[in-house]
C-alpha cells in the first residue's frame, strides 16, 4: 500500500506543481477563470503557492508518511472548493473536468495513505 500511496502522490504532486505553473505565469484560461469568479487581480499567484505548499508536502511524506496524508487532505479540500467555485458560475462540466479529476486523485491518494 505504501508504495501505491508514493505514486499516487507523485501523480498528484506533478499535477498540482503543473497547474501551479500555469497559475504564475498567468495562463489565459487561468486569467479568465479568475475574472469570471470575479476575484481580485493577482489572486491566482495565491492559488499557484497553495499548490506548491502542497506538492512539497507530498514530496516531504514520501518520507515522513503522516506529513503527505494531511497534503493529501489538504489537497481534497482544495479541489472540492475548485468545483464549487465553477459551479457557483455554471461552468459546463467540460471546463470543471479537470477540478473534478484532481479531486478524486486527491481523495484516493488520501484513503490510501489513510489505509497504509
Amino acid at each position: 500500500m505504501k508504495l501505491l500511496f508514493d505514486v499516487l502522490s507523485v501523480l498528484v504532486l506533478l499535477a498540482a506543481l503543473g497547474s501551479a505553473v500555469m497559475d504564475f505565469r498567468g495562463a489565459p484560461q487561468i486569467l479568465d477563470l479568475m475574472q469570471r469568479l470575479q476575484y481580485r487581480p493577482g489572486f491566482e499567484r495565491t492559488l499557484g503557492l497553495i499548490k506548491a505548499v502542497g506538492a512539497l508536502g507530498l514530496l516531504v511524506g514520501l518520507f515522513v508518511h503522516w506529513i503527505g496524508v494531511l497534503a493529501a487532505l489538504g489537497f481534497v479540500a482544495y479541489f472540492a472548493l475548485a468545483i464549487r467555485a465553477h459551479f457557483k458560475i455554471a461552468d459546463p462540466v467540460k471546463e470543471a473536468a479537470g477540478a473534478f479529476a484532481l479531486f478524486i486523485l486527491s481523495t484516493l491518494t488520501f484513503v490510501v495513505g489513510i489505509l497504509s
